[in-house]
């Protein structure tokens, strides 16, 4: 089949919605179909391009920063890719589109189905979901005719995780159903090093953007505590960038903090998989979360999750089980479950142990694949189906 792949974020731009383009665009190309991917310009990055069998469209959208993008910014890539999309769908023999984000990607595949009635499927994955960013309350309403038009024209709703589904069908009157991301559990895989746990200080690590929505203030000054709960040495390594990056640098500065803090910034695939293999624990306190690629790459390199327990990451993480889960209600909560980590090194053995086992059998890009595949072959089951 010949798929359209439409996000305006895609590497080296982005966070995990970037890297679920990737991974499906790479497991579809492997399996035999052909895929183009519509996406933002950034710097050097524009036109046209093979990576890895996949053609990919880098169109103008102002971008000027890897790890995030404004509304104007959006609003650019929507126009550009619409007026780019028709030519590529002509050239390409398009005969189905994915839309990651109902906005902006989403008026992209509509005006593609509108004409020449290529079939789309919107791909929910957080932001563009109405209630789960609050901040972005203003914005869903305002957008709210736009966003009815493209879901209501989409041969299939998906959300990477039942609370994300729930959260679509509270808002707009439209059935979703669920696909999770996955995970490379070949390429992510647990440490040979049988002492990562028993030598040195006690690596945490948090992997993702410097935003308030991803609580990393709390960490902070869970971290600051934590010195009073253990004798044994930590590190936090913080890989990632964003608007807060100074200010949690005076936080770290003012807590005490600043020689256990690592700052790695934006990293390949290689250096962030070397990071979860030399980390003893994820910590993951966000305040809201739709389905987390940096929790699944993290348990299929045998990491315990620490994580706060909200939607998307009581998915993922079964609590003392797998990881973790903690209050976020309850201040002192994500410290008792750094120092238990760090007291109980074999604790975290076995629970890293069992999220690489449930990784294993629940997550896989090639399950995740299939079914979107799965979609265009039964439109019609899907678009009368059962909501979940």
């Amino acid at each position: 089949m010949r798929l359209l792949l439409v996000n305006y974020e895609f590497p080296p731009l982005g966070g995990g919605a970037s890297n679920a383009t990737w991974s499906i665009a790479q497991v579809l190309t492997k399996d035999g179909h052909t895929v183009s991917v519509l996406t933002s310009a950034f710097g050097k990055l524009r036109g046209f391009a093979e990576e890895g069998g996949v053609r990919v469209y880098r169109v103008p959208a102002l971008r000027k920063s890897q790890d995030r993008s404004n509304i104007i910014q959006m609003c650019g890539f929507a126009v550009a890719a619409s007026l780019a999309s028709r030519r590529i769908a002509v050239t390409d023999d398009i005969e189905g589109c994915i839309a990651f984000f109902a906005v902006p990607a989403g008026p992209v595949a509509l005006l593609l189905k509108r004409r020449p009635g290529i079939p789309y499927v919107v791909s929910l994955r957080g932001g563009d979901v109405p209630g789960h960013m609050p901040e972005l309350d203003w914005y869903h309403w305002m957008l709210t005719p736009l966003r009815r038009a493209v879901l209501r024209g989409a041969d299939a709703i998906v959300a990477n995780s039942p609370y994300l589904a729930r959260r679509s069908m509270e808002a707009d009157p439209f059935p979703v159903r669920v696909i999770p991301n996955g995970v490379d559990g070949e390429y992510f895989s647990p440490s040979n090093a049988a002492d990562r746990i028993a030598n040195g200080p006690f690596r945490f690590l948090f992997a993702g953007r410097f935003r308030s929505e991803k609580n990393l203030d709390s960490l902070l000054t869970g971290l600051r505590s934590l010195s009073t709960r253990t004798t044994r040495p930590f590190v936090l390594d913080l890989a990632g960038d964003g608007p807060q990056r100074e200010e949690l640098a005076r936080q770290a500065a003012r807590l005490g903090l600043s020689e256990r803090l690592k700052w790695y910034g934006w990293v390949n695939k290689e250096t962030l998989r070397k990071l979860y293999r030399q980390a003893d624990a994820l910590v993951h306190p966000s305040f809201v979360e739709g389905m987390s690629n940096t929790i699944l790459e993290a348990m299929a390199c045998g990491l315990p999750v620490i994580a706060s327990d909200i939607g998307g990451n009581n998915a993922l993480v079964q609590d003392g089980q797998t990881g973790i889960l903690f209050n976020l209600a309850e201040p002192a909560a994500l410290a008792a479950a750094m120092a238990k980590l760090a007291r109980e090194p074999e604790l975290g053995r076995r629970m890293g142990a069992r999220g690489r086992e449930r990784v294993e059998r629940d997550f896989s890009w090639e399950s995740v694949a299939t079914r979107y595949v799965e979609l265009f072959s039964s439109r019609e089951d899907v678009k009368h189906g059962r909501a979940i």
